[in-house]
């Protein structure tokens, strides 16, 4: 697993995630849009169960857009509950000289929000990825 840098912003957003919803966070990382929080395994439904209002209070509170994914170590489930939002049709994993490749085929409706403005969400999406996973490239379907 690659190394991440918690900075005080984002510790503010794990402290504010976990006292909102009372479930851990294993990682969170941003862009300009949006906030990406990776929970573990199983952990999603506790979200909900403990307080259905979490996810728009955390978002009215940052003002960003609120994506979470439940952690996995299998990758094509890791790739599905990070690109779940955006109605995944399928993902196609190809090994190829030692190195792993991920496309990702999500809804036609939703192929511009999965990349984001200027390629931020599909760029945060990647990173969350290839920080769990030893993987090469992570694209979105066109």
């Amino acid at each position: 697993m690659k190394e991440i840098t918690i900075d005080n912003r984002i510790m503010g957003y794990i402290t504010l995630f976990e006292k909102v919803a009372h479930v851990e966070v294993k990682e969170c990382s941003e862009n300009e849009d949006m906030i990406l929080f990776i929970v573990g395994e199983r952990k999603l439904q506790d979200l909900f169960r403990r307080n259905e209002n979490a996810l728009a209070t955390i978002r009215e509170r940052t003002n960003k857009h609120v994506l979470v994914a439940e952690q996995s170590r299998d990758l094509i489930t890791f790739v599905r509950n990070i690109f779940h939002r955006f109605g995944v049709r399928e993902i196609i994993v190809t090994w190829k000289e030692g190195n792993t490749d991920v496309l990702v085929g999500v809804n036609q409706n939703d192929v511009g929000k999965a990349i984001g403005k200027e390629g931020r969400n599909i760029k945060l999406f990647r990173e969350a990825i290839v920080r769990a996973f030893n993987v090469r490239s992570v694209n979105i379907k066109q």
